[in-house]
């Protein structure tokens, strides 16, 4: 955490500093010329260097001495920024901050934290131990960091700003962007302040105790009172990662005996505690074990849905199964660099593969309709062109359900965080504006009329009512 005893940093000669960024600039441009090389547009006006240069002391005094001496990348940042390659500085500043998440996550409970994030159980199996944290994209570990109590609603939203500018204005990506001192020096200072400096939430804290007790100790009614308190008491998004984590260390055929006994007397409560798309994937995760014949898996699945009461979350036929893969597949091409080229090909593989009649399995409904609202509004910078069309064609097909889950998406951390930029506000509000014209449910159209009323910028903002929060909590799903 941000250090209550900071040590004090001292810049001296700040003038002698300036000066000699100056006279850097002057001999660099130089040199360039004498190559014949650009010298227009590659380095950083000096008034906005000398912004960093003044501001940064009291932004990296935050950082516990222990923390800073360890910060390599914050010195690159600085170096970068001394010299006016910004775009790098950046890219640095980024760099730091996904080391500091993984470093983070290493100290939990990483069973817990793979699963909170990888779905795909393939590819969850290969994800064991710390060093292979640095498989997962860069976007899927500040989710997992969201998910499982790392980062605050704040700072992911924050950090999702922050790794858009990494992508398009970064030396990461081609660009002729200009950043200013204070953009960047602010950045730095919310790094600090929400990953670097900032340690994971009680809870999450709470959580590893609870997964290493349910590992090595045998537990009693008597002491799972208390943990069901505690469960009861989790934020939505924690006790999905803890569903999830428990019911893959139930189905693990080498999990101990002592493990499964203890999951069972607390795998109820987990159970009442997570919200119905969770429990519908742990259903389609007992589907994929069937189609895999992965006998030892399903029975440990069809136990641990006995115990809970879960059997009617079970997917109806294939179709379920099927378009998962392919979803996940879009989110990651959304997600990933380069998205706005490599998203078409797999919007056009989802589109074949929906039906025509729009009817989605309630299983993968509310993933299936999250991934295409967030493809459709974009980013900050635009959105895929070329999968535009899919897009639209796949919301037409939107029924009752799928219409209302819309509505619901304004309650969901990573809708909320893509809504804090304006054009991405607009988008949504036109297609809730297109389907407000198909709803027939009361409910529905009453939650559309309530959005539509709202200005952009009031989309991501955390003070909706609470009326409208419960309104939109309890729409039906089908």
């Amino acid at each position: 955490m941000v250090s209550q005893e900071k040590t004090d940093i001292t810049i001296y000669q700040p003038q002698e500093i300036q000066k000699n960024v100056d006279e850097f600039t002057s001999q660099l441009t130089t040199y360039l010329k004498t190559l014949g090389l650009p010298t227009q547009g590659v380095l950083v006006d000096v008034g906005e260097r000398k912004k960093v240069i003044n501001n940064l002391p009291s932004v990296v005094e935050q950082l516990e001495l222990t923390s800073r001496v360890n910060s390599i990348y914050i010195s690159k940042f600085a170096a970068a920024c001394s010299v006016g390659l910004f775009d790098a500085a950046l890219n640095f500043l980024w760099n730091e901050t996904i080391a500091s998440l993984r470093e983070k996550a290493a100290r939990l409970d990483l069973e817990y934290f793979f699963s909170s994030v990888v779905t795909d159980q393939n590819r969850r199996s290969k994800l064991q131990s710390a060093e292979d944290l640095v498989k997962l994209e860069d976007w899927e570990l500040v989710k997992g960091c969201l998910l499982t109590g790392i980062l605050s609603d704040i700072g992911f939203k924050h950090l999702e700003y922050i790794r858009d500018m990494r992508n398009w204005a970064s030396a990461a990506h081609p660009n002729q962007n200009q950043l200013s001192g204070l953009q960047v020096v602010t950045w730095l200072e919310t790094c600090i302040k929400e990953v670097i400096g900032r340690e994971p939430a009680i809870s999450a804290i709470q959580i590893r105790v609870l997964l290493q007790n349910i590992r090595t100790k045998e537990l009693t009614s008597t002491d799972v009172n208390p943990i069901i308190t505690n469960i009861q008491m989790l934020p939505m998004d924690m006790v999905s990662s803890l569903l999830r984590t428990i019911f893959g260390m139930y189905t693990d055929p080498v999990m101990a005996a002592i493990a499964k006994n203890n999951i069972k007397l607390i795998a109820k409560a987990v159970w009442d505690e997570a919200p119905d798309e969770r429990r519908y994937e742990v259903g389609l995760k007992y589907d994929i074990f069937a189609a895999n014949a992965d006998v030892t898996r399903l029975e440990s699945a069809k136990e641990f849905l006995d115990i809970v009461g879960g059997m009617s979350y079970l997917p109806k036929g294939t179709l379920a199964r099927e378009l998962q893969e392919k979803i996940q597949n879009l989110l990651g091409a959304h997600y990933g660099m380069n998205n706005f080229y490599n998203e078409p090909s797999h919007a056009k593989i989802l589109a074949e593969l929906v039906p025509k009649t729009g009817v989605i399995p309630q299983a993968i409904r509310a993933d299936y309709v999250k991934t295409l609202i967030l493809c459709r509004m974009g980013n900050s910078y635009g959105i895929s062109y070329a999968a535009t069309d899919y897009y639209d064609e796949l919301i037409s097909r939107f029924q009752e359900a799928e219409i209302q889950q819309v509505a619901r998406l304004l309650l969901d951390k990573e809708v909320a965080s893509r809504l804090q930029y304006t054009v991405c506000a607009k988008r949504f509000l036109v297609i809730c504006g297109e389907l407000r014209k198909r709803a027939t449910n009361t409910h529905t159209i009453s939650a559309l009329d309530r959005i539509l009323k709202m200005k952009p910028e009031e989309l991501s903002a955390a003070d909706i009512t609470n009326a409208f929060t419960s309104l939109l909590s309890s729409l039906t799903i089908y």
